[in-house]
C-alpha cells in the first residue's frame, strides 16, 4: 500500500514538472533577407537569438511587436522577411515598418 502512494505521488509530481516544461515561451523564427556570413549570437530586447545561414530563433518572454523586429534588426544590420512564433507573425506592413528604420539607420552611418 505505501509503494503505491508513493508511486502515485511520483506520477503527481513527474506530470506536474512536466505541465512546467510545456508551458514554455513558444520559439520565435526569424528569416533574413541575406544569410549571415558565420553563426552569430545577437542579444535584442533582453533576448538571446542564434542565427546560422538566414534563419535565427530565440524563446523571448515578449509577444511580436515591431518594436522587438526592430531592436533585431538595428543589431544585425540587416532586414527581415518574417518575425515571430507560430501562432504569432507580424504582418507584412508591420516588417515594413520593423524593416524601414534600419534603412534610415544604414544611411546615416
Amino acid at each position: 500500500m505505501l509503494l503505491h502512494r508513493t508511486l502515485l505521488a511520483a506520477a503527481a509530481i513527474s506530470a506536474a514538472l512536466a505541465g512546467t516544461a510545456f508551458a514554455r515561451d513558444p520559439v520565435f523564427t526569424v528569416k533574413l533577407a541575406a544569410p549571415v556570413t558565420e553563426q552569430t549570437r545577437v542579444i535584442a530586447q533582453n533576448t538571446l537569438w542564434n542565427c546560422v545561414g538566414d534563419t535565427c530563433q530565440a524563446r523571448p518572454n515578449h509577444a511580436a511587436t515591431v518594436r522587438s523586429c526592430r531592436q533585431l534588426v538595428r543589431e544585425l544590420g540587416a532586414p527581415v522577411l518574417a518575425y515571430g512564433s507560430e501562432a504569432d507573425q507580424l504582418s507584412a506592413d508591420e516588417l515594413s515598418r520593423c524593416n524601414g528604420d534600419n534603412a534610415t539607420l544604414q544611411a546615416r552611418n
